[in-house]
């Protein structure tokens, strides 16, 4: 019987979290996708992808044994992680936030929310590369706008998970979540979108201003 292999240029993201832990990557492999696909829809056009990948070590690449290793790191964020999110700048094709199976406990809701906190402010991140202001076009302008409110809840259900009071609201606050979660998938989409409409705009000659975001 025939094994099935994965299709040349196809990384696994399990290989992706083995390699981000080999490497002491500062960030988790959810915080790195998000990341990743902010700096994707940056509306600077002279986003390189190798820089994104060394800033998720603070500019400097890791040690690596050997160029082959060096090599690995980059084809499996660059060439399969990084290429394989391009395909969400289509409308057809949707990012979603990480699946999590969610227990109904303090613990559950804590590790869901922090996931979250991270998965938006990365995106973020990306986004703004490392700028305090840029410019987008509107409607990312004020879909960035509630990612923030969104990351200021699910940052307050990371708190009240600690709470003493939260035990007996654990079952409806999950689930305020779990619904808060698909409004910030909505939301990154929409950004990602409308970035991805105004750059091929400006590389096209028909692009015009946008209002600033700070």
């Amino acid at each position: 019987m025939s094994t099935k292999k994965p299709r040349p240029g196809i990384v696994r993201a399990a290989d992706i979290k083995r390699l981000l832990q080999r490497y002491d990557c500062p960030m988790p492999y959810h915080a790195v996708r998000a990341r990743f696909l902010g700096s994707i829809a940056c509306p600077a056009i002279d986003t390189r992808p190798m820089q994104v990948v060394q800033g998720l070590w603070d500019g400097d690449m890791p040690a690596f044994e050997s160029e082959e290793d060096a090599n690995e790191l980059i084809q499996a964020l660059v060439m399969g992680l990084w290429n394989g999110l391009t395909v969400h700048q289509s409308r057809n094709k949707p990012f979603r936030l990480t699946t999590m199976r969610t227990p109904a406990d303090s613990a559950g809701l804590k590790r869901f929310a922090q996931t979250r906190v991270h998965e938006i402010e990365a995106f973020l991140e990306g986004l703004f590369a490392g700028e305090d202001a840029i410019d987008l076009p509107e409607t990312a302008h004020q879909a960035v706008q509630k990612l923030g409110d969104l990351r200021s809840f699910f940052a307050a259900f990371v708190q009240f998970a600690d709470e003493p009071e939260a035990e007996a609201e654990l079952r409806d606050t999950i689930r305020n979540a779990q619904k808060l979660s698909y409004i910030a998938e909505k939301e990154i989409n929409s950004t990602v979108q409308s970035c991805t409409k105004a750059r091929r705009a400006v590389l096209s000659g028909s692009g015009g201003g946008h209002p600033s975001l700070h």
